[in-house]
């Protein structure tokens, strides 16, 4: 199998599945409880009421079962199966609970938005829809622009002078040189337009954590691969991004064998 870019250093992939594992746990402590209240005949509860929430319960379960041990089973043994996509399509329904029990735990959310951005591209690395260049879209945030520039780039990216300034002209020549889709965004609302314009089989995105999680949910069943940006002067102003991690995640979508050993997927 081909290797392409992380998100980047050492991000854990086990940080997102535990607390996946913990929202199980809790689910089942709660179907636990109905059940005592089911079978407590002074419950302020009815029991029909009760019977309806544990039946929900264990659905829920089921399929967040299901789905953990799919990703699970698939992350470790490097290779996916027929139906991967739907249970863990399933699975991320939760992620905003996730969020909130790792806040609980006081881990950064940072943190876990890595952890799940990992998650989501180490499946896709693991069956990858190897597809034509103009079925691929670039989706870059505005503020890769340098901060000064005067130059609107936000509608046709095409208008960057290419001064050297910052890396959009450099990320040009790497689409350009591949036939692909190139857009930079301020946010949601473009990014959903540039996917309907273009309507991609794959994306690849660059952002922050935030942005780039919330990308995967809102696109899900659409396969975008996260490459999180660098952010020397903070967040939002003149980031940078690794255009290495960009090309070979073209070239990995493209099936091109240009790839590195030393990145790993």
């Amino acid at each position: 199998m081909h290797e392409i870019a992380t998100v980047g250093g050492k991000t854990k992939k086990r940080t997102f599945l535990g607390l996946l594992l913990s929202a199980l746990i809790l689910i089942i402590i709660i179907i636990v409880y109905f059940l005592v209240i089911a079978g407590n005949p002074d419950a302020v509860f009815s029991r029909n009421v009760a019977m309806v929430l544990i039946t929900l319960a264990f659905f829920s379960t089921g399929l967040i079962l299901c789905g953990l041990c799919c990703i699970i089973f698939a992350i470790v043994k490097k290779r996916t199966f027929p139906g991967l996509a739907w249970f863990v399509g399933r699975t991320l329904y939760l992620y905003p609970f996730v969020l909130q029990i790792g806040r609980f735990l006081s881990i950064a959310q940072d943190k876990i938005q890595r952890s799940f951005i990992e998650v989501n591209n180490q499946l896709l690395c693991l069956n990858p829809l190897k597809t034509e260049a103009e079925k691929i879209l670039v989706l870059l945030p505005h503020c890769l622009q340098f901060d000064g520039c005067p130059v609107r780039i936000t509608k046709i990216v095409t208008n960057c002078k290419r001064c050297g300034k910052c890396q959009i002209a450099r990320l040009l020549e790497i689409t350009e040189s591949r036939g692909v889709h190139m857009v930079v965004v301020t946010g949601g609302t473009i990014a959903r337009r540039a996917v309907e314009r273009y309507k991609p089989k794959i994306i690849v995105a660059v952002a922050c954590e935030r942005d780039l999680s919330s990308g995967v949910l809102d696109t899900f069943p659409l396969p975008v691969f996260g490459i999180l940006n660098e952010r020397p002067n903070g967040p939002c102003f003149n980031t940078r991004v690794d255009l290495q991690k960009v090309e070979k995640a073209l070239d990995f979508f493209l099936n091109r064998e240009v790839v590195s050993k030393e990145v790993r997927c």
